[in-house]
This record gives structure tokens, sequence and C-alpha cells, in this order.
């Protein structure tokens, strides 16, 4: 007696839905509209960082940067910024 398996099936050309990722975090680059929402909500929330700061956090998110250690960074310059202002 033999055993009959059915073939498995190919998975198929693999598709791009939206933007692509690294890690767990979304590549920027690859979704303008996430981008300008990011902004906002930095806006939003009053985060006190230039436009170049806060891209170059994202750069360091999305290089693997740990959020809670980047965020303790920056919460430290802030606070030495505003010691000397």
């Amino acid at each position: 007696m033999s055993q009959e398996t059915e073939p498995e099936p190919s998975p198929g050309p693999k598709q791009e839905n939206g933007p692509t990722t690294t890690g767990s975090f979304l590549c920027l680059h690859t979704s303008p509209p996430l981008h300008i929402a990011l902004h906002g909500m930095s806006a939003l929330t009053h985060t006190r960082l230039s436009r170049t700061a806060f891209d170059l956090c994202l750069e360091l998110l999305e290089a693997g940067v740990k959020p809670q250690a980047l965020a303790d960074i920056v919460v430290h310059i802030l606070e030495f910024k505003e010691q000397f202002n």
C-alpha cells in the first residue's frame, strides 16, 4: 500500500501591499502619507523636536534602536537644553 499525499500549494508571487517593514518598524521612506501623519502627531503632542530631529529619531527606530532607550535620551537632552536657555 502506498500513501498518496497531496502536493502543497505553491505560495505564488509575493505581493507588495503598502510600506515594507524592517524588524517591527515600517520603512517610512516607502510611505510618504505615514511620514506626514507621524510629523502631524509630533506637532499635536508638542514633542519639542524640530523636523530634522524627529526625522533622525524615526531613522534610528527604523535602524533598530530600542524605542524606550531613544525616548530616555531625547527627554534627557531636552531637559538639559532647557536648563541652559
